[in-house]
Order: structure tokens, then C-alpha cells, then sequence
């Protein structure tokens, strides 16, 4: 959710801070602020709205000669988005203050217990309890002391980092179930909530675990438990440059990551694929496979759709049951599961609160568990033994588009595997499937290089447009409900999916002149059922766009517009259906003026419950 950030060294703080907070702004753009020291204290300043108010209010600030710092940029919980709730927040005497990412649970008791001690509130946030509690514990104590001493009275899912001007050579960090990193340098030090905002400045990091804390100055940073004992772990490096999160010429990081998708189709590929004995290369162990009776897939928003995907694969080719479950529900309605089940966790960046939370569930119940994530570093890698990297690189986007694909193609990869395990499949369709599979980079390509215009000039028609209906039906129907989530996410266009078959059982009563249509309908067994039920759009005056092949009859008659895609296996269609749905909800927003990397009310990486 919030991006936190932090600074300490020889260099000024404030271009550093202010550099990392407009890398993690697609964690929370609500408000933001920035904390630091110099000789004459600690210097507070905050800001309602996105970062350019807040650089507004730094300039001429007193804190541009500070070399230590902390910031915040927020996604709102406790509190309306206002300056006095945005961080960082301070101690009744401004002395010390704290950025804070996740909740606090009990923050509601401990306001009651500081209020009666005589602590007086500013704000509305569940944050503020933090710096009034550590201040109650410092006198007598090392500010890591009394950091650790207010933590033992928190509970919930947290990451903190505290700033004292009593104590100006250190900044304090703990994590508890939300993630954060530290940057290593020479003679100088950093920390965020996400690596973007390090990576201009060191590849080297120590990624702490939940209920770890840290000390860190100029030339040293000293990891303990919440104990206060010593933790010995050494940095890695990250495989990451500058470029990843650069725009290169896009208009936005949406559009940029939209047209990346054939590079990491054809990267995870090349790695994945094997010989006659192992066809898929897959570093998920045999005996996690092996004897399964059933598969529960826990996921949120597009890692959800991208899990309904998976079941019609994992049944379609391996045939084992599979359900697929949101998170935020697993956790409090848990199905029966036994020693032969296996839960698989969906989530791009590995720190989804409500996904953690349902494999946490599922792990003190001792069954099988899996990860499919593209950051393997993660709170998720530290949960599950196995893991599936989705190699798909850093997404600044808040709309996920390359990290949705490169789900899709863990679950066919996933699924052949287990299918070749079963032997339920021929090596002729499996190596059918993985050779289609690598013909989709080529497809993706000629849809980005001849629809891109279209779409262009097709988004014009959508300016005064406020509801939209998408329909797909079998494997594609999950990409209905992933096309309308991006038009949602990103135009505030209020967009529905349904099975196709499903609209003459309620929702067709929506349908006039001004309720456009998209269907996906490609060649296969519901292909004709999806044309059969566009014309019962059609009939009620639904303008109708489908996407579909373009040397398809039926369909050129059926469609007002036709965003063309390939003729391929219909088991292969949901990688290149959805490609024409990102590009409309891309354009469509754009047309509009509206935000599209960082779209209201969103944040990249939904770290709460």
C-alpha cells in the first residue's frame, strides 16, 4: 500500500527522499510527506495530494541541508486523505516521527490508554500511536530500545520507520508483515517500502522478515529480532537496472508494460522449456505433485482472473479439481483440506495482505502449499517453500498488464507439468501446446504494430460512455472479467464481465443504444454459442465490439468493430484475447485524461487485509 522510504549519509536527503517517493508513488498517492534532522531539529513537511504539492511546500524548507530522513506517500485506511493525516507523524513534543505501512489492529485501545496518559491526537490514523508510545518509552533508553519496547504493544501487519532528532546519527525500521528492504552503501545507507526507490543508488540489499527491526547509520546497519537479539544475514544483489523503471519513450508505464509482454513470453520460455523426458523445465519438486486429489487457488483482483484461467487449465489438461478462492474469503470460510490438497497463492508483487493471510491459514492446517509471484524476495517467498518466478520484471503500472500474462503462462506450464506427471496427456498434445505457446511473442507483436491506431480512434467513442458490458465464455471468460477491471481501474468507466450465457438471465435488461458491448469470440466449442449470444446484445440496438479473427464470417457479420486477433488453439486464445482489451481501457482512459498509472483510490501492492 503507502511507499516509505529512507535516507542516511553524507549526501542531502531531501532530492533522495523525494526521488524515491515518486518511485513508490504507485504504492499510495493520497498525500505525502517527508521528515528529517539537521542541527536545530526535526523538520516536518506534509502535503495533501500527489508529490508535486508536496515539492510545492520543500522548496525553501529548512531541511534542505539535512543528510537524514525519512518519507511516506500514503494510500488511505484510518482517515480521510488531508494534510494532518498525512505522514510522517511526530511525538507531542516534534521530536521524533514515524512513517508507517499497514495497520494497526489495536490502535484504537492503545489512543484510549495515551489519551488518558495525557498524549493529544492531530489526526485521524491508527499511525499516530506509534510515535506518542516510543516516546513514552524513550527516557533511559537507545531509541532502537524504545522502538522495540512500543512494537511489543502492536499488533496487526506493519512496516515502520522511525526519525529523533535526539538521536540524528540513526534511523530505526521494523517490519511485521509488510515488506521492506535495505539499501547498502558506501558510507551511506537506504530503505524503502519496494526496491524502485533504491535501485538508482545500490543493487546491494538486506530484505528484513517479519518481526525483524534495524538499526542503520552512515556506516552500518545492525538486524535484530523483536527481542533485541543479534541477526546475522547476508545482502544479495539485485539483478536490476535503472532502465526497468524508466518510461523509454512511452506516454505511460502502462503502455510501455503492455507492449513488453512479448519479450517476457519469449524470456520465461526459453527457460522453461525441456526434452522429451521433462518437457517443461518448472522448478516446482515432483513430490509437491504428486497424488493430489485437489487444488485450491487463493488470489485477488487480476491475480484472481488470472487463477480462473489456471483451473480451466489444470482440469482441462491435468485433471485434477481445482477451486479457485478470493483470498480475503479463504481465511474465514476455509474448505476441508487434507494432506493431498494443494493451495496455490497468486500474487504479482508477493505482498497481497489477504493472500498471505490465506496461505498462512493453509500452512498451520499442514497442507501442500505453492507461490506463483514475480518478486521471489518477498513476504511470500519467506512463506512457502516453492515458488514460481514469473520473470516478468518491475511493473510501475497500478494496472497489472505483463504481470497478468506472465501468470497465464506459469499456469500453462504449471499445468503441463502436472500433466506429463499424470501422463493424462500425449507427448504429442503436450508438445503441441508448448509450440503454440511459442508462436504467441509473434502474434502479441502484430496485434500491438496494426491495432494500436484503431483502438486510438475507437476510444473517441467512449468519451461519454458509462457503462460497459464484457462477455467471454469457457477459457475466456476470465479474460471478460480482466477486460472490464482494466476499464474500470483505469477510466472509471463502470465496466461488468459475465459468461456470455449468462445475459438473458438478468443482465440484458441493462442493454440499450448507449451500453456498448465487447464479446470475445474466438474459434472453438463455444464459439458459436458466443456469436449467438452477441446478436441477443445486438437486438436490443448494444453497439458490439468483439474480439475476434477477422477472416471469420459470422463474426465480420455479427460485430459493429472487431479488434482482430490470430487464429490459434482456443486453449492458447486467453494470452492474445486480452491484449486488445488492455489497449482499449489503455486508450480509453487516456482519451479522458485521467491518471492511468495511478488511477484513484489504488495502490500497486495491497499489502492490508
Amino acid at each position: 500500500m503507502c511507499g516509505i522510504v529512507g535516507y542516511i549519509g553524507p549526501r542531502l536527503a531531501l532530492p533522495i527522499l523525494v526521488a524515491g517517493l515518486k518511485k513508490l508513488e504507485y504504492r499510495g498517492y493520497d498525500s505525502a510527506g517527508i521528515a528529517t534532522v539537521t542541527g536545530d531539529g526535526l523538520h516536518l513537511v506534509r502535503a495533501k495530494g500527489t508529490l508535486h504539492n508536496l515539492e510545492q511546500k520543500l522548496n525553501g524548507a529548512a531541511q534542505h541541508s539535512a543528510t537524514a530522513g525519512i518519507g511516506h506517500t500514503r494510500w488511505a485506511t484510518h482517515g480521510k486523505p488531508e494534510e494532518h493525516n498525512a505522514h510522517p507523524h511526530t511525538d507531542a513534543a516534534g521530536r521524533l516521527a514515524v512513517v508507517q505501512n499497514g495497520i494497526i489492529e489495536n490502535y484504537a485501545e492503545l489512543r484510549i490508554q495515551l489519551k488518558e496518559a495525557g498524549c493529544l491526537f492531530k489526526s485521524q490514523t491508527d499511525t499516530e500511536v506509534i510515535p506518542h508510545l516510543i516516546a513514552c518509552h524513550l527516557p533511559g533508553r537507545s531509541l532502537l530500545e524504545a522502538v522495540l519496547k512500543a512494537v511489543s504493544q502492536l499488533k496487526g501487519a506493519f512496516a515502520i520507520a522511525v526519525v529523533s532528532a535526539d538521536f540524528p546519527d540513526e534511523l530505526v525500521v521494523v517490519r511485521q508483515q509488510a515488506p521492506l528492504v535495505i539499501g547498502l552503501g558506501e558510507g551511506e545507507n537506504y530503505f524503502a517500502s519496494d526496491t524502485p526507490a533504491i535501485v538508482p543508488y545500490t543493487t546491494k540489499v538486506l530484505t528484513l522478515k517479519d518481526g525483524e527491526c534495524a538499526s542503520i547509520t552512515r556506516d552500518d546497519v545492525k538486524v535484530y529480532d523483536f527481542s533485541g537479539t543479534a541477526v546475522r544475514r547476508a545482502p544479495r544483489t539485485l539483478n536490476w537496472n535503472q532502465t526497468l523503471v524508466e518510461k523509454r519513450g512511452f506516454r505511460h508505464f502502462m503502455l510501455k508494460e503492455i507492449h513488453e509482454q512479448p519479450g517476457v513470453i519469449r524470456s520465461v520460455l526459453e527457460e522453461s522449456m525441456g526434452d522429451e523426458h521433462q518437457p517443461v523445465r518448472l522448478d516446482v519438486p515432483e513430490e509437491l505433485l504428486s497424488g493430489l486429489e485437489r487444488i485450491y487457488i487463493v488470489a485477488c483482483g487480476t491475480s484472481w482472473h488470472a487463477a480462473l484461467v489456471g483451473k480451466y487449465l489444470i482440469e482441462e489438461l491435468a485433471r485434477v479439481p481445482t477451486e479457485v478462492c478470493y483470498a480475503s474469503e479463504f481465511r474465514y470460510s476455509t474448505p476441508p483440506l487434507t494432506d493431498r490438497a494443494l493451495v496455490i497463492g497468486v500474487t504479482q508483487s508477493g505482498e497481497t495482505g489477504d493472500t498471505l493471510a490465506a496461505l498462512h491459514t493453509a500452512k498451520g492446517l499442514g497442507v501442500r502449499l505453492l507461490g506463483i509471484t514475480n518478486r521471489p524476495e518477498s513476504s511470500l517467498g519467506n512463506l512457502v517453500n516453492d515458488l514460481i518466478d514469473t520473470r516478468a520484471g518491475i511493473e510501475i503500472g497500478v494496472a497489472a498488464t505483463k504481470t497478468f500474462t506472465s501468470q497465464l503462462l506459469a499456469f500453462y506450464l504449471l499445468a503441463l507439468k502436472l500433466a506429463h506427471l499424470l501422463g493424462v496427456q500425449t507427448p504429442e498434445r503436450i508438445g503441441q501446446i508448448l509450440t503454440g505457446l511459442q508462436q504467441l511473442p509473434v502474434y502479441i507483436e502484430q496485434i500491438l504494430d496494426t491495432q494500436e491506431r484503431y483502438i486510438t480512434e475507437l476510444a473517441k467513442e467512449f468519451e461519454t460512455t458509462r457503462d460497459v458490458i464484457y462477455i467471454g465464455r469457457g477459457i475466456n471468460y476470465p479474460i471478460a472479467l480482466e477486460g472490464a477491471l482494466k476499464l474500470k481501474e483505469i477510466s472509471y468507466i463502470h465496466a461488468e464481465g459475465y459468461p456470455a450465457g449468462e445475459m438473458k438471465h438478468g443482465p440484458i435488461a441493462l442493454l440499450d443504444s448507449a451500453v456498448p458491448v465487447v464479446a470475445i469470440a474466438v474459434p472453438g466449442k463455444v464459439y458459436e454459442k458466443v456469436l449467438s449470444n452477441a446478436q441477443e446484445a445486438k437486438a436490443r440496438d448494444a453497439q458490439l465490439i468483439g474480439v475476434a479473427p477477422l477472416d471469420e464470417a459470422a463474426a465480420v457479420e455479427t460485430f459493429d468493430q472487431i479488434l482482430p486477433v490470430p487464429v490459434v488453439d482456443e486453449i492458447l486464445s486467453p494470452i492474445l484475447t486480452v491484449v486488445p482489451l488492455q489497449l482499449l481501457a489503455y486508450h480509453i482512459a487516456a482519451r479522458r485524461g485521467m491518471d492511468v498509472d495511478q488511477p484513484r483510490n489504488l495502490a500497486k501492492s495491497v499489502t492490508v487485509e
